[in-house]
């Protein structure tokens, strides 16, 4: 007698089977549970939208400019034009020249005693000013019957450079009392002073 026994064969190609089925089962719910693998389909989630921030402008810096202080002088005021004290001299009336060619010509080397009835004053320039220098021009001009000048001209200037423009200018416009004569070379000094 045989005392070994068969015994039943387990692993069958039906329990494989099912072994197999039971396997995936809970594979695939481990999988679905846990989110490990996504689930192919239809996409249903929308784009991410990202949230616009605007921010308000910085207010603008404003700076104070830096006050600069002037580095030059105020223009020092012009003296009023100076009126003549002289007395009218009372003179018989005379019949007015017809032209300046027939007015005697006095070559006077000199200054005249008379002042100029219009007399403006010239500037003292700036650079003359910012210096502190003084000085002296002395002048050549003509004096026309009529009493306008011309022929201003620089006979000589301490120091040079600075007030010969500004005498010319002022001489030219000034006016003398008219006369029957050509008066050259009349000898104007104007002097500068700072006040």
């Amino acid at each position: 007698m045989n005392i070994a026994q068969t015994r039943p064969r387990i692993w069958t190609p039906q329990v494989i089977v099912l072994s197999i089925i039971v396997h995936a089962l809970v594979l695939y719910y481990t999988i679905v549970a846990f989110n490990i693998v996504p689930i192919p389909g239809p996409a249903t989630h929308e784009p991410p939208t990202f949230e616009t921030v605007i921010l308000p402008p910085k207010p603008p810096v404003v700076i104070e400019p830096e006050r600069i202080e002037p580095r030059i002088r105020p223009r020092q005021p012009i003296a009023s034009p100076v009126t003549p004290t002289v007395e009218p001299l009372r003179l018989t009336p005379q019949p007015p020249a017809e032209s300046t060619a027939n007015a005697g010509t006095l070559v006077l080397n000199q200054p005249i005693e008379e002042l100029p009835v219009v007399q403006g004053l010239p500037h003292y320039p700036r650079i003359a000013q910012d210096r502190q220098v003084e000085g002296k021009v002395r002048l050549s001009i003509t004096i026309m019957p009529d009493g306008s000048v011309r022929d201003v001209r620089v006979v000589n200037a301490r120091p040079n450079g600075y007030f010969e423009g500004e005498a010319v200018r002022a001489v030219q416009g000034w006016r003398y009392k008219p006369s029957n004569v050509i008066r050259q070379n009349v000898i104007v000094d104007i002097d500068f002073v700072l006040a």
